[in-house]
């Protein structure tokens, strides 16, 4: 399924809008990550841990999105966006998704 976070699909023609879809997604970071991530935000240092929960995230999102897709009959899904947010005190983060599913030719 092609997915961009444009609105059309170069080369492509769009037959059919089947509609907005969304996706919200919300892990835990857990404490071992998010103590960790404490440290490396002191030493100017990249927290993988936190690193790897947005990819999960993201990931996951993008799964519930193509499902939501492939519900309403679409091939390809356009105008893709995500947004993440740390919750809890940086102790969960949460991805939010849309984008509109489309029937391409």
């Amino acid at each position: 399924m092609f997915i961009v976070t444009t609105p059309i699909l170069e080369g492509k023609k769009i037959l059919e809008y089947k509609g907005p879809i969304f996706a919200q997604v919300t892990r835990g970071v857990g404490a071992v990550r998010g103590f960790g991530a404490g440290i490396k935000s002191m030493t100017g240092g990249r927290s993988v841990g936190h690193e790897n929960s947005v990819i999960e995230v993201r990931a996951k999102a993008l799964n519930e999105m193509v499902e939501a897709a492939k519900a309403l009959g679409a091939n390809a899904i356009i105008g893709l966006t995500l947004d993440y947010e740390m919750l809890s005190n940086n102790a969960l983060i949460f991805c939010k998704a849309f984008a509109t599913a489309v029937v391409i030719e």
